[in-house]
């Protein structure tokens, strides 16, 4: 992969699981480095002159979502800093988590423990209009919310809140840390609960404040986690039946016959087979890794067998610049289907249907290391070095917050357009705060959604 990649070309698993690098010698490396400039100049876009209280701004301004700060984004980057561990990033970590304690208690509507799907962070214009605040408007309440109002609070978004709040409280920076993921939670259990025959967790409230009808398979695999680690941190049981009732879903997801797990049901009464997702494969067997019944990590091997793509210059719609060839996975089995004369979302570009999801090719390769099979090493590696060698080649001459941001330092969420095969809604190449912190999570060997050390490299 060139002077990028992080191990060379010597096969690691080829020569023993005791030869994979240590943690700390990953953390050194170039490309680890640029990714965690990339997220500090995320978060710093408008800082200080709109406060200390922030979130990092989720895309370069070229994909034209502004001073956008979306809540799942925030939550990996405070995972992400505190798998870096020094001062300056735990530091990072805890000023996202009290800004997501903050929001909690300032949003311009509700008080029941609820977060946004995502903020405004900082100032912007356009078709006239002039948006004048940061994340703490004047009076004192969040900015909740973007220029196209994604002010619904879903449920995976909740529960990678909760987790960013449970690390932080784990690390005895502040108690109200697990006060703040408690009132998460419950708000999950009491909004979002159903007792429809398939069970789990609906997805959410839209904007409106409607709770959806879709119960989601990746983000009842998240509220697993989530649920299990308050159980271990407040000791109460409840938890433990909320983790059961989430994991119970996932686990009714699972298509024998496929060698997948469907991504959920519109109704909570009939299994929606397709499309089949990454996200659920992956988060699927992350989020259930501590509970007392696992997932079937073959749903990886799906994966790998039915979601991999490789994008090229040649590809219809690409972006990548000539010569240069980007192997991962896709989005979802009907990514690739999707007609590239029509654009992703009225306005936008069309798809590549050969497009790389480069987030979901990181947490491939969190997902990889967690499973540990032989091979699994070697599959991991491959995709960090396709990852770093993404970042040093794409996403070049970009700003956020009208700041040039440096070349080199962060991921673009994908390769071209690409079509989630979800609606009408799509990745796009420009620099992403989720997916670079995905890059940092899986190299080093860190599943988010586990309580306890690095799962990949330093457990072996």
């Amino acid at each position: 992969m060139g002077s990028a990649a992080l191990f060379g070309a010597t096969s690691i698993a080829g020569i023993g699981l005791s030869a994979a690098p240590a943690v700390a010698q990953i953390q050194r490396h170039p490309a680890v480095r640029a990714g965690y400039r990339f997220l500090n100049a995320a978060m710093d876009v408008h800082y200080p002159a709109y406060g200390t209280l922030r979130l990092p701004q989720s895309y370069s301004d070229e994909i034209g979502l502004y001073g956008t700060a979306y809540l799942y984004d925030a939550a990996v980057a405070a995972l992400a800093y505190l798998a870096e561990g020094s001062p300056a990033s735990v530091e990072r970590a805890r000023i996202i988590g009290e800004s997501l304690r903050y929001a909690q208690d300032h949003d311009p509507a509700y008080r029941d423990g609820r977060l946004r799907q995502s903020y405004t962070v900082g100032p912007y214009a356009r078709n006239g209009v002039v948006q004048a605040n940061g994340f703490v408007q004047p009076d004192g309440l969040v900015n909740a919310g973007n220029v196209f109002d994604h002010s619904a609070s879903y449920t995976g978004d909740q529960a990678w809140a909760g987790l960013a709040l449970l690390a932080l409280a784990r690390r005895g920076l502040n108690p109200a840390f697990l006060t703040a993921a408690v009132r998460l939670g419950n708000w999950v259990a009491a909004t979002c609960g159903t007792n429809q025959a398939l069970g789990g967790y609906r997805a959410g409230v839209d904007r409106a404040g409607t709770t959806l009808t879709r119960t989601d398979t990746s983000h009842n695999a998240v509220l697993a986690a989530f649920f299990g680690q308050l159980a271990t941190l407040t000791g109460d049981e409840i938890w433990l039946d909320r983790r059961t009732k989430a994991a119970a879903f996932v686990h009714r997801m699972w298509q024998a016959d496929g060698g997948f797990y469907a991504s959920g049901s519109d109704d909570g009464i009939v299994v929606g087979r397709f499309p089949v997702t990454t996200a659920s494969q992956t988060s699927a067997v992350l989020g259930l890794a501590g509970s007392p019944r696992a997932a079937n990590t073959a749903a990886l091997d799906y994966v790998i067998a039915e979601l991999t793509v490789t994008d090229t210059a040649e590809r219809v719609n690409s972006a990548l610049p000539v010569g240069v060839t980007v192997t991962g996975v896709t989005c979802s089995d009907r990514s690739r289907l999707v007609d590239p004369t029509v654009p992703v979302e009225p306005g936008l570009p069309t798809p590549d249907p050969d497009a790389v999801w480069l987030e979901g090719t990181a947490q491939l390769a969190a997902a990889l290391l967690e499973r540990a099979k032989p091979g699994d090493l070697d599959a991991a590696t491959a995709r960090l070095n396709t990852l770093a060698e993404a970042q040093a080649t794409l996403g070049t001459d970009e700003k956020a917050g009208d700041k040039p941001l440096a070349d080199g330092e962060g991921l673009v969420a994908a390769t071209s357009p690409l079509h989630t095969g979800l609606g009408d809604t799509g990745y796009y190449p420009y620099r992403h705060v989720g997916t670079t912190a995905w890059y940092l999570l899986a190299v080093t060997g860190t599943n988010p959604l586990a309580i306890g050390g690095p799962a990949g490299w330093e457990r072996r």
